[in-house]
């Protein structure tokens, strides 16, 4: 979808674009909060949502009008839309995890031309729809955003700057500076460069996002958070890869996350023995094999076609996406990349 203009004008364009996908995905969110032990209703997820509201009009009063265009474009009340936007930190609050994703920043000794690369499985509910939005902001800057039921986590942006995103998970708590992971990151990934976007992802990651952010330059690094701290994580001989737990030794000990994804650390010693066996010669064909790999029950990248533990939520690969930020490129697989092609899209 091409989206251009004011963040309203934005807003309208993506919502009137995927109106059947946005509200097919609301009402996916909505079911699945009802669902489960708390059985929390339409009303009280859209009001936990709006606790949030003040924050974002402080942090990104810009997201506001984008959210409101989309509500107009898609014909959702503005509070509903609202909500999806807050997808997990409410979902999160009402202890509904599930989410899985891995991901890899490779750069320097890592790649065959010492540029960085980006690349991540996004694991959801198999009714997730995913959306890929080019858009032209007023200011000129260009950027794709791929969107998982309807927030924008996954970007790249004209400067060449990019980022993956995965779920990490410390006991919820509350927290005054809270904001959605889908306006904050928004915000992050608009600035000119990575040493900027990072000073917005220091500033507002709170609690249950890692990141990796690669640029144009060869950088790359990575954010874990909590809700009052954060860790910033560097490549080793060019690499940093990550599953859905805690990696840094300050924030290990508070983990939940393999509580309710018990495979994310077999999924992270998976992707690193893959991307060591090719270290030095890795391409963006690669990193696309590499997200394809089935390894095993308890390290499988690719995920599809396997029922849920007991007591588990169903989950699949909803999309494969690759970036190159030097070559401003990023290239999407909508589903599991085994059996889906990748498609190009540049800036």
């Amino acid at each position: 979808m091409e989206c251009h203009g004011t963040p309203r004008r934005i807003g309208q364009q993506w919502g009137e674009a995927s109106r059947e996908s946005l509200r097919a995905s609301a009402e996916t969110f909505f079911l699945g909060m009802s669902q489960g032990p708390l059985r929390a209703s339409r009303e009280d997820v859209v009001r936990t949502a709006l606790k949030l509201e003040a924050r974002v009009r402080a942090f990104a009063p810009e997201a506001l009008e984008l959210i409101q265009g989309q509500a107009e474009g898609t014909g959702l009340s503005y509070e509903e839309t609202f909500a999806l936007q807050c997808m997990l930190e409410v979902a999160i609050n009402y202890g509904q995890i599930g989410g899985m994703c891995t991901s890899l920043a490779l750069t320097g000794e890592a790649t065959a031309d010492g540029q960085a690369l980006l690349g991540q499985t996004i694991d959801w509910n198999p009714e997730a729809r995913m959306n890929l939005l080019r858009i032209r902001h007023a200011d000129g800057r260009e950027q794709l955003s791929l969107c998982l039921d309807g927030s924008p986590f996954y970007h790249l942006n004209s400067d060449g700057v990019g980022n993956c995103a995965n779920l990490t998970l410390v006991a919820p708590r509350p927290c005054p500076s809270l904001v959605p992971l889908s306006v904050y990151v928004p915000k992050a990934m608009r600035q000119p460069s990575l040493s900027s976007a990072l000073e917005v992802l220091v500033t507002a990651a709170r609690g249950f996002g890692y990141y990796h952010l690669a640029d144009a330059q060869g950088r790359v690094v990575g954010i874990e958070s909590t809700y009052d701290d954060h860790v910033l994580l560097q490549p080793e001989r060019g690499v940093l890869v990550h599953a859905n737990h805690y990696q840094s030794e300050r924030f290990r000990e508070q983990d939940l996350t393999h509580q309710f994804v018990p495979c994310t650390h077999g999924r992270k010693a998976r992707i690193a023995e893959l991307v060591a066996a090719g270290h030095g010669t890795h391409t963006p064909e690669s990193v696309m094999r590499m997200l394809t790999d089935h390894g095993t029950p308890e390290g499988r990248i690719c995920l599809h076609d396997t029922p849920p533990a007991p007591g588990a939520l169903p989950r699949e690969t909803k999309a494969t996406v690759v970036m190159a930020p030097a070559r401003r490129t990023m290239w999407v697989a909508t589903g599991p990349a085994c059996r889906e092609p990748f498609t190009e899209f540049r800036l």
